[in-house]
This record gives C-alpha cells, sequence and structure tokens, in this order.
C-alpha cells in the first residue's frame, strides 16, 4: 500500500511539472543542444545538453522577430553566458521583458523564443 502511495504521488508531481506553462513560445530549438526551457515571469532558464556544458552561449533579445537587437545592461546587444553549469542543472539564466530572445552557439541559432 505504501510502495502504490508513493507511486502516486511520484506521478502525480511529474504530470504537475509536465502541465507547467512556459510564458514563451519556442519557435526554434536544437534538441541536441538545449535539452529543455523553463521560465518564471521574466525569468528564463536552459538546461544544456552534457556535450555543451562548457560551450559559450550568447544570448540576444529584440522587440520584433530577428531585427534590432536592444541593448543589455553591460551595453552590448551580446549577452555573453559561460558561466558554471553542472550537468543536468538549469543553467543560462536571463530575466527580459523582450518579447524574442535568442541562443546562438558560434553562429548557429539553436533556440529561439517568443513571449507569449
Amino acid at each position: 500500500m505504501k510502495r502504490t502511495l508513493i507511486a502516486i504521488v511520484g506521478l502525480f508531481l511529474s504530470f504537475s511539472i509536465l502541465a507547467e506553462e512556459l510564458t514563451v513560445n519556442i519557435l526554434t530549438r536544437d534538441e541536441s543542444i538545449v535539452t529543455a526551457v523553463r521560465t518564471e515571469g521574466d525569468n528564463i532558464w536552459i538546461k544544456l545538453a552534457k556535450d555543451h556544458l562548457t560551450d559559450v552561449i550568447t544570448v540576444r533579445i529584440s522587440n520584433q522577430n530577428q531585427d534590432s537587437y536592444r541593448t543589455w545592461f553591460n551595453g552590448s546587444p551580446d549577452l555573453i553566458s559561460s558561466g558554471f553549469r553542472g550537468n543536468g542543472a538549469w543553467s543560462d539564466r536571463v530575466q527580459t521583458k523582450a518579447n524574442f530572445v535568442e541562443y546562438w552557439l558560434e553562429d548557429k541559432l539553436v533556440l529561439h523564443l517568443q513571449r507569449k
């Protein structure tokens, strides 16, 4: 009985996690690089695949689709993320109200998000 109850609770929790609604639409995602996306308000987190944990990711934001990138707090349109990333950890958090958020690996667009 106890095992059944634990299994039911675990199943309920997994459905709750899956049911979490993103505040963005995923327009493009290379799943071999970005394995998951999570949002909460203006915050966006990504999970990188194990083979890409040390890669430098560039994040760009704009109000219109792929047009006129806005500048970040550092005065540049490119926010470079190369921080510590543990295997399976949510990483590369950005906080923005921008309508479009792009994640680049070198010259390849690996994740493109549009705010709902």
